[in-house]
Formats: structure tokens, sequence, C-alpha cells
């Protein structure tokens, strides 16, 4: 019986186990690594060091949650339909850029090459606020 990959979120959170996609590029859009790299939990940590979150800086995969994601919407992911939905970034690539998880990619296999054309242009920002932050936003 063959094993069957799992279906992978190309916009998760930096965690132990997670695989990097690419780094954030001063324009904003995401520069893909060549091949699949694994991050462990030591990784994980050094990359929650810096100024930013590493969301906003680098791009992550892990396994796609479906309902036991928030953005799981109708049978499908929310992010690649909202992204789609939006207004087409200034330029779109002619050829699909390289990516190490397309053919598990949950954009990809939803949508298609249209998801690749804009996948470039998707930071994910995974900002959590603390009780504090959120306290603060009220008073």
């Amino acid at each position: 019986m063959e094993r069957q990959l799992p279906v992978l979120c190309p916009s998760a959170r930096c965690k132990d186990g997670a695989i990097l996609l690419g780094i954030v590029l001063p324009d904003q859009t995401i520069a893909y690594a060549d091949r699949r790299f694994q991050i462990d939990a030591r990784q994980a940590e050094n990359l929650r060091g810096g100024a930013a979150s590493p969301e906003k800086r680098y791009r992550f995969s892990t396994p796609c949650a479906q309902c036991g994601c928030q953005q799981w919407s109708g049978g499908k992911c929310g992010v690649i339909e909202e992204v789609l939905a939006s207004p087409p970034p200034p330029s779109l690539p002619r050829l699909l850029p390289e990516c190490s998880i397309r053919q598990q990619c949950r954009w990809f296999l939803q949508r298609g090459a249209e998801a690749c054309g804009v996948c470039r242009y998707v930071i994910t920002d995974c900002a959590v606020m603390t009780e504090e932050q959120a306290a603060e936003l009220v008073a």
C-alpha cells in the first residue's frame, strides 16, 4: 500500500518540523528556497529571536490543518481565495516559480497555477497578541 503524503499549508507558523519555503525580500516578495529544508525546535526558537516575527521574515509550510484552522471555510483554504479575489499584484510571473512543496501544496491543489502566480506576494503574519496588548485595545 502506497503512503499518502500530507497536503501542506504554504503559509504556516514557524515551529519544530516546519519546512522553510523561502525568505521575504525587501520588496515584500518571497525568494523560494531551492530545496526542501525542515527546521527543528532549536532553529525555530532562534528564528523567533529577531526584531520581527519569523513569519514576517520567512515563509513556512506544515501539514494543512483543514477544519482545525481558522482560515478554513467552505471546505477549502480561505487565504488563497481571499488573495485571488483581491486586485492582482503589479506583475505576475509567466513561469511558475520553483517550489519544494508544489505537489503537496494546499493552494496549488485547490487553485492550480493561478495560486502559484500570486504565492510569492503572500507574507504570513501570525502575530498573536498577549492578554495585555488585547486589553489595551479595549481600554
